[in-house]
C-alpha cells in the first residue's frame, strides 16, 4: 500500500482540448430538426485522445446535445455510438462557467447546423476561446463549426484572425432554396470577411479542404476532421516545446483526490464533476438504515464560488493494475468525517466511482 500525507495543493493539468458543440434542436425559429455532426465530434475526437490528449466537451447550456448527421455502417461511428462513456460526455457536456480556460491547449469547434445557432454569439464561449489563444494555444474548427469563431475579438475589439485565411463550410455549397438555409441568422463566408479574415474554400467539396494560417486550423467539411486534428496536434507540438511529462497513476488519482477535497472547500462543482464517474453514488450508515445518495444530489449542494471551513486531507492509496483504493479525512466544526473511495480507470483516466463514509462528534473549539 502507498500511503500518502497530504496538504491541499495544486498539480499540473493535463494536455486538454476543449471541444465546442451547440445544444440548438431546431434551424432557428422553424420545426426542421437539426444537431451536431456526429462524425465532426468523433474523427477528431478519435485523434487526439490516440494522441495522448484529454477531451472535454462544452455547449451554451450545458448538459445534452442533439447529435446528428450519424451513418452506423462507418466502423468508426459505431465504435463510438455504442461507447457508453462517451456518449455519457454527450450527454453532459459542461457549460462556460465550468470552464478553467488554464487547462486548455486548444479549442475546437464542431460542425452541424446546430453550430449556426448560440454558439457564435456566446460571449462566455468567446472569452474562453481568446483566452485559450493568448497563451499561445490553437483555434480550430470545421465545416458549420467555423460560425462559432466568425465574430471573435481580442480585448480591444479588434478581429483575432485579422488578414489570416478561415475556411468552413461555403454558402457556394448550400442548398440557397432550401428552409433550413433561409433560417441561418448569417453567412459564414461574410461574417468572416466582415471581420477582416480571408475566407477560402475549395468549390469541389468533400476533398479534405483545410487551412492553416498561424495558429487558426480550420477545415471545410467532414473529410478534413482528421486533417484538422492532425494539424492541431503538430502545432501545439510546436508552441509547447516542453511537453508535459504523463502523470503516474498515484499522482492521477492524487489530482482527482484534491478535485473532490478542494472543490468541496471552494465551492467549484466543476471539479467534482470532473473527479466523479456520471453515475457516482455515496453510501452511508444512519440509524442502522443504508443510505445512499447520488453524485448529482451531492454536487448540487455546492454552489459555485461559496467557500466554507472543510478542511480535507488525504490518508491512503491503494492502487492495483486499474483499481484503487483510498482514504481521506475532512474535518468540518464539531465533527470528522472519514471517506472510502472506489476509484476506477478506464479510457486512459481515473474516476471515482464509489464513495463510503462516517463521521464521529468532535468538542466545538
Amino acid at each position: 500500500m502507498m500511503i500518502f500525507f497530504l496538504t491541499l495543493s495544486h498539480l499540473q493539468a493535463q494536455n486538454k482540448i476543449l471541444f465546442v458543440t451547440s445544444d440548438q434542436d431546431y434551424y432557428g425559429n422553424t420545426k426542421i430538426s437539426t444537431s451536431n455532426h456526429f462524425e465532426e465530434i468523433i474523427v477528431p475526437y478519435d485523434v487526439f485522445t490516440k494522441a495522448g490528449y484529454l477531451v472535454d466537451l462544452v455547449s451554451p447550456k450545458g448538459g445534452a446535445i442533439p447529435i446528428g448527421y450519424i451513418n452506423t455502417s462507418d466502423s468508426l461511428q459505431k465504435q463510438y455510438l455504442y461507447d457508453g462513456w462517451f456518449m455519457d460526455k454527450l450527454e453532459h457536456t459542461m457549460n462556460p462557467a465550468e470552464i478553467m480556460t488554464e487547462n486548455y491547449d486548444a479549442i475546437f469547434y464542431s460542425g452541424g447546423g446546430a453550430a449556426m445557432y448560440g454558439v457564435p454569439k456566446d460571449e462566455n464561449i468567446q472569452k474562453i476561446a481568446a483566452r485559450i489563444y493568448n497563451r499561445n494555444g490553437i483555434i480550430s474548427s470545421i465545416c458549420h463549426g467555423t460560425a462559432g469563431i466568425a465574430f471573435l475579438k481580442n480585448e480591444n475589439g479588434e478581429s483575432l484572425y485579422a488578414g489570416k485565411k478561415i475556411t468552413g463550410y461555403p454558402d457556394h455549397l448550400e442548398k440557397k432554396e432550401m428552409e433550413y438555409y433561409k433560417a441561418f441568422p448569417f453567412s459564414i463566408d461574410q461574417a468572416i470577411k466582415n471581420n477582416e479574415g480571408k475566407f477560402v474554400y475549395s468549390e469541389k467539396g468533400n476533398d479534405g479542404f483545410y487551412i492553416v494560417d498561424g495558429r487558426f486550423v480550420t477545415g471545410q467539411d467532414p473529410s478534413s476532421a482528421a486533417n484538422v486534428a492532425r494539424e492541431v496536434i503538430a502545432l501545439l507540438k510546436k508552441n509547447f516545446t516542453s511537453p508535459k511529462a504523463e502523470k503516474s497513476d498515484s499522482e492521477q488519482i492524487k489530482e482527482i483526490l484534491l478535485d473532490y477535497i478542494e472543490g468541496t472547500a471552494n465551492g467549484q462543482p466543476e471539479r467534482l464533476r470532473k473527479a466523479f464517474h456520471p453515475d457516482f453514488n455515496l453510501y452511508a450508515v444512519a440509524k442502522d438504515t443504508l443510505w445512499i445518495r447520488s453524485g448529482q444530489q451531492y454536487i448540487s449542494n455546492f454552489k459555485e464560488g461559496e467557500k466554507n471551513n472543510r478542511k480535507g486531507q488525504i490518508i491512503s492509496i491503494d492502487i492495483e493494475n486499474d483499481a484503487a483504493i483510498a482514504k481521506a479525512k475532512i474535518s468540518i466544526p464539531g465533527r470528522i468525517f472519514t471517506d472510502y473511495f472506489l476509484i476506477m480507470k478506464y479510457q486512459g483516466a481515473w474516476k471515482i466511482v464509489q464513495k463510503s463514509y462516517s463521521w464521529r462528534e468532535v468538542p466545538k473549539e
